[in-house]
């Protein structure tokens, strides 16, 4: 057996994620192809959660002949850990599909974008430099430096003014870069159920939901899905709103009023809004600035999933918008690509070296770690 692309990924997304459920990773991998890995003893299934994570033959297989730059990451076995794991897996698996670098071990390697690292590389050596707080990633896209923090319903409480200062302190080598925080979630509807949450009383700790009103930085969401995937990937490009207008919209697009920072362009007399990075308060604003013109309704762009799960029933059905699915044509345009979640080739891995990497030299390496 020689390892492709899509086994050698597996590995490494299990290396960094440490628990990532089966069928998470049947976009970049058959059932076939993880048994091969399990018999080979490069990975197990976790019992207690039914996870998948890497073996310590398949740490060893990484660090000595494909990757010698491996995040040193403290095993979680206590079973909230290992669901928080699982939940940022998909968030890591996301920005994976969306052509991001996720394969970091320092919050320097995100310089050249685009390309993540996750917080929990850090917070495993020695002094923790994140403290407390819920930041799972920083992202750096389209030259756009994001902290993204996992939102699901019933995910609890925050310090805001620490998870500024920690996202300040962490990120203050990329001196003259703009700042955003993206809530990513398992769908627009979970996120946006919890941000409906709001506290009752003046306290450090908040909801969700207060901080996305109170933030005064950009709030991105992000379903972790193949929408998400495709959302970064525009995301991923410099001055994507501008571009993707200017796609979209051709020869029927009209400069907007210098003084409204909210509308992308004029589109058929209505004020419009590239919404695929899904910057809703940015939304709310262009519609208010319509209504202070005596305008009923303004125009959004968005990919269709977004539209289906959000722009329609919060918009359109409202009568606040006319509510346009982006082609993917225009997306493509913008993008250099056509906008579908990365999959990695079934073609034989290159070490590097040079080498093709095969597996009997690997299978009598020793016995597996168990399962705790």
């Amino acid at each position: 057996m020689i390892f492709s692309e899509r086994d050698v990924d597996v590995l490494r997304l299990l290396c960094w994620c440490q628990y990532i459920q089966p069928e998470d990773l049947n976009t970049i991998s058959s059932q076939v192809e993880r048994e091969n890995l399990m018999q080979l003893g490069l990975i197990r299934r976790h019992r207690g959660s039914g996870a998948l994570t890497l073996s310590n033959s398949g740490r060893q297989l990484l660090r000595d002949t494909l990757i010698p730059e491996l995040p040193q990451l403290a095993q979680s076995y206590h079973s909230d850990a290992i669901q928080r794991r699982i939940r940022l897996s998909r968030m890591a698996l996301t920005a994976y599909h969306g052509g991001i670098n996720i394969f970091t071990t320092a919050t320097e390697c995100i310089a050249a974008p685009p390309a993540l690292f996750l917080s929990a590389i850090a917070r495993s050596r020695g002094v923790n430099p994140w403290g407390s707080t819920r930041v799972a990633a920083i992202a750096n896209l389209g030259g756009i430096l994001c902290a993204v923090h996992y939102v699901c319903p019933g995910i609890g409480k925050i310090a805001l003014t620490d998870e500024l200062t920690a996202f300040s302190n962490q990120t203050a080598r990329f001196r003259n870069a703009q700042r955003a925080f993206i809530f990513a979630g398992e769908s627009y509807t979970d996120i946006l159920s919890e941000l409906g949450q709001a506290s009752k009383t003046e306290t450090k700790l908040i909801f969700y939901g207060d901080a996305y009103r109170r933030l005064q930085l950009p709030v991105r969401l992000l379903s972790c899905d193949d929408t998400g995937a495709v959302q970064l990937q525009i995301m991923s490009v410099p001055d994507h709103r501008q571009q993707l207008t200017l796609a979209a919209l051709k020869n029927q697009y009209q400069p907007p009023p210098k003084e409204i920072p909210a509308w992308d362009a004029l589109f058929q007399g209505l004020p419009f809004v590239m919404a695929a990075d899904m910057d809703l308060r940015r939304v709310d604003a262009a519609i208010r600035a319509a209504q202070d013109q005596g305008m009923k309704q303004i125009a959004i762009a968005a990919l269709r999933g977004q539209a289906e799960a959000v722009f329609f029933p919060r918009y359109r059905d409202a009568g606040l918008a006319r509510v346009f699915v982006l082609t993917n044509e225009a997306i493509s345009e913008v993008t250099g690509s056509p906008p579908v979640p990365y999959i990695p080739p079934r073609t034989q891995f290159i070490s590097p070296k040079g080498d093709v990497v095969d597996a009997p030299p690997f299978q009598t390496r020793g016995k597996t770690g168990r399962s705790r």
